[in-house]
């Protein structure tokens, strides 16, 4: 069964699964005579000043500025074509979309004046442009030679000063036309908008104050219509997801990128201590992430040692179609669902996690401990709930509002090395398709991720729009070698907060 919705931690979840240049300014001659707005030569197609983009917190002065709030403001990331390449796809991912935004003033003549000349003052940036210029990436996409722009102006008397006079009502309705993004429905979750960080910075569904700041239920701060602005504009670049919630964008496989793990996800805090670990991506489709050395060994044993007492013979969560069914005709492994409450070192993972995966802890429900002895395996399985399967579940249907909530990441972790098996296996590896006569338990078809002590994996159920996966179709290996235990956790990660753990 599905683990029923309780208020936090009461009960555990129930187990289941230089030529640019010059191209540029030609470009920019044809575009000005065809009415098309091309970008300017040192903003895209230049590595100019790059800017740490891919730590948590920059450590430098431009971190450490604050808007009139007084919280900080994230690092400056612009559309150089060394950040960009961090971030786009050579093919479209639809649900994310990457924004650029520049301040800017207009001199007397009415032409606009971009600020990349005092890219390194960030608060003058901010006051004395009150402009935003915004390129548009759909889909993440590799730019096109010619853009089309547009702007959004800073009203007279509004109620911020600089950039912060610009009404972010008027940016969410450009956002929506140009991006085409849905709206909240009854199986759709509201969109949000990213730093290059994974900082989250709003959401279509804010309510932005026009003079002071507060925070919602998910525990993130909303600022005043000013510093939400001034977040945007101090951003440079945004990521846009569709389905609301952080992902970290596979750009192709084998790519590599270097970010800052934080003790909270609190980007305010400027006395989190940080530690650097490195992403790759094992597989653009499904979206597979790896991270080695997440968790120390002396953690992988304590996990190990703290459950094993509790082990028991896993269950599954049954479709209507397999009611009746043993849960060992797919999955033979021993589990136990582990509490951070009271725990220092669990609930220091949990937060670790949060700051890894970008989604707030409180969307997590809690560990899920694993052992796999000899010839113990788990067949392949979603780890969502298709509503559709479930029609006579009503415990279900409740628990993911009939699809509008639902399991959004699988944060896994592998807590020993496993010579001979044990694999976690993933057939729809590049998109392919299932061959004729597989069968769930085939071992022998897809990307197959051994287990490293320490290491974790991400992977998504459900994409950048929100929508159900099906390409993440995963199982885990039979264990092979007569010595070998699989010891492995994992941690899912819902696309909502649903209250297994708390927020803090």
């Amino acid at each position: 069964m599905p683990p029923k919705k309780k208020k936090e931690e009461k009960q555990s979840p129930a187990p289941t699964r230089s030529t640019a240049n010059t191209f540029s300014i030609f470009a920019a001659g044809i575009a000005f005579f065809l009415g098309v707005v091309s970008p300017p030569t040192l903003h895209l197609f230049s590595t100019t000043q790059h800017v740490d983009t891919l730590g948590l917190k920059n450590k430098s002065s431009l971190s450490s500025k604050k808007a009139s709030s007084g919280r900080l403001l994230p690092p400056y990331t612009p559309c150089t074509a060394t950040n960009l390449a961090n971030y786009v796809h050579d093919v479209p991912i639809p649900g994310l979309h990457i924004v650029c935004i520049e301040a800017l003033k207009f001199d007397a003549d009415g032409k606009a004046i971009p600020s990349s000349n005092y890219n390194d003052d960030q608060q003058r940036r901010l006051v004395e442009n009150n402009s935003l210029r915004f390129t548009f990436l759909k889909e993440s996409i590799k730019p096109p030679k010619l853009y089309q722009r547009k702007y959004v102006n800073g009203r007279d008397g509004g109620s911020g000063s600089g950039v912060g006079s610009v009404d972010w009502n008027d940016v969410k309705q450009l956002l929506i036309r140009e991006l085409q993004l849905a709206p909240e429905g009854p199986r759709q979750q509201p969109w949000a908008v990213f730093t290059p960080l994974g900082q989250r910075i709003v959401g279509e569904k804010d309510v932005v104050s026009k003079t002071s700041s507060s925070i919602d239920d998910d525990n993130n701060m909303i600022g005043s219509n000013e510093h939400i602005l001034q977040m945007l504009a101090s951003s440079g670049m945004v990521l846009v997801f569709q389905g609301g919630n952080w992902r970290w964008p596979g750009v192709r496989e084998g790519f590599q990128r270097s970010i800052d793990l934080s003790p909270t996800l609190n980007f305010n805090d400027e006395s989190n201590e940080t530690r650097k670990v490195t992403i790759e991506t094992l597989s653009m489709t499904p979206l597979v992430v790896s991270i080695k050395g997440f968790l120390t060994d002396e953690e992988c044993e304590y996990i190990a040692s703290t459950a094993e007492p509790h082990m028991e013979y896993s269950g599954v969560s049954l479709k209507d179609v397999d009611k009746g069914k043993a849960a060992s005709n797919w999955r033979t492994s021993q589990s136990t669902f582990l509490s951070s409450r009271g725990d220092a070192i669990l609930n220091a993972i949990d937060h670790r996690t949060a700051s890894l995966s970008r989604v707030p802890k409180n969307h997590q429900e809690m560990v899920q401990v694993l052992r796999y002895g000899q010839t113990e395996k788990y067949d392949a399985h979603h780890d969502y709930f298709d509503p559709k399967d479930y029609q006579r579940d009503p415990q279900t249907l409740s628990l993911i509002e009939n699809g509008k909530k639902n399991r959004y990441a699988t944060v896994f972790w592998y807590l020993t090395t496993v010579k001979e098996g044990g694999e976690t296996i993933f057939p729809h590896y590049q998109g392919k398709p299932l061959p004729r006569g597989y069968r769930h338990s085939d071992c022998t078809y897809g990307l197959k991720v051994k287990p490293q002590k320490g290491k974790v994996i991400i992977f998504y159920s459900l994409d950048a729009r929100g929508q159900q996966d099906p390409m993440s179709l995963h199982g885990a290996c039979p264990v092979i070698g007569e010595q070998d235990v699989k010891w492995a956790a994992n941690k899912w990660i819902w696309n909502g907060p649903m209250g297994y753990t708390s927020a803090d």
